[in-house]
């Protein structure tokens, strides 16, 4: 039976979008070429935090709450009832006092306060004495990938197929509508539509000619270790934000380009991460993230290496997802593009992009979103 709705890409946003379709009761295929969370939804840091972008912030509230109800309804998916708080941390003063200054005024909920010496060894005794640091009430830390495994569990509880190890070739379409699409093993599935939901691999299936460009993989390396006593906080390198804005990618050996964060879930601390324009061997980076790691929290220079990986992000040209119907194709719609802040605001993204396939309702994607605007084209 043709679905009404096929989903590629088994990421967070994917995840979520087959399982809140499927409790509206479309039926659902969601289709996975490797793996669930294989890509950056498995391997990111795990914290959950504020995107210092008025246009997405909204985008975060709300995947807080769907993040709180999935842990109500699957335990085994912990999330924190509050925020434990996020450290960005540098040691120059003025920039702190500069960086909160500019918080109060565009995020005052975050509630920015600078700590340093006495008070900031107090808040986090893990730090290296000599740093600032300013506070904001934000950082939900979770396992890099509890989030989009309980995602895929509450998709298949609700009715969707979820169909790992099917790569899609091409979207197959007539003229003016999708389809559905072609698999890479020659076979073809229809549908009333499609999502595409597949990170940094989403554009050869959204334009096959290769014209939309619009996002460029981030390579990050993120290594777990045993660390004792972890910090409480969520920790980050840098007063000054630039993580979710375009930047030149260096590569390898002394020029890697890097910046420093850590947070810590049950017993696993993960220290990032790169930014990177090709993949490198995470066992060649993890030593380096590790070494640079110790400046802020010295007892990473004893710290056990249980595992490293690497993911490619998904970062647009300006920064910001592109969300809802792709223009010139009536049935195809994209939700791709969140960089680093998939985790973060990807559920309440996906929830947009189901209200569009089932409803035809856009008014919740905000201009700045919207799948054409690459392309200077309206949907």
């Amino acid at each position: 039976m043709k679905p009404d709705l096929i989903v590629v890409g088994g990421g967070i946003i994917g995840c979520s979008a087959a399982a809140f379709a499927a409790e509206r009761g479309a039926s659902v295929v969601l289709l996975e070429a490797t793996a669930i969370g294989a890509g950056a939804s498995g391997r990111n840091s795990g914290a959950v935090q504020y995107p210092f972008d008025a246009i997405l912030a909204e985008l975060h509230v709300k995947t807080v709450e769907q993040y709180r109800a999935l842990a109500t309804a699957y335990p085994d998916f912990s999330f924190p009832a509050q925020p434990v708080g996020l450290l960005l941390l540098t040691d120059d003063l003025a920039a702190a006092h500069d960086r909160a200054d500019e918080l109060t005024r565009d995020a005052p909920h975050l509630a920015p306060r600078v700590l340093t010496g006495a008070e900031l060894t107090e808040a986090e005794p893990s730090l290296a004495p000599d740093l600032t640091a300013v506070r904001l009430e934000t950082g939900y830390p979770t396992l890099p990938d509890a989030a989009t495994t309980a995602m895929a569990r509450r998709a298949g509880d609700a009715g969707a197929e979820i169909r790992v190890g099917t790569a899609v070739a091409v979207i197959r379409s007539e003229v003016g509508h999708v389809v559905g699409v072609t698999l890479t093993d020659g076979t073809s599935l229809d549908a009333g539509a499609v999502l595409i939901a597949a990170g940094p691999w989403s554009p050869r299936l959204v334009d096959a000619s290769g014209a939309w460009q619009p996002l460029r993989p981030t390579h990050g390396v993120t290594v777990q270790v045993a660390l004792h006593p972890a910090p409480r906080h969520v920790l980050e390198e840098g007063v000054v934000h630039t993580v979710n804005r375009p930047v030149e990618l260096g590569e390898g050996g002394a020029d890697l380009a890097t910046t420093f964060s850590l947070m810590t879930a049950g017993s696993t601390s993960t220290v990032g991460s790169t930014f990177l324009a090709t993949a490198p061997d995470p066992r060649e980076v993890a030593p380096i993230l590790v070494r640079r790691g110790a400046r802020f929290v010295p007892a990473l220079r004893d710290a056990t290496i249980l595992r490293s990986r690497v993911c490619a992000r998904p970062q647009s040209v300006d920064g910001r997802p592109f969300m809802g119907p792709w223009p010139g194709t009536d049935r195809l719609f994209v939700c791709v593009g969140h960089g680093p802040w998939g985790i973060s605001t990807g559920p309440a993204s996906a929830a947009l992009a189901v209200s569009a396939i089932l409803e035809a309702d856009e008014d919740g994607i905000a201009p700045e979103l919207r799948a054409g605007r690459e392309l200077g084209l309206s949907a």
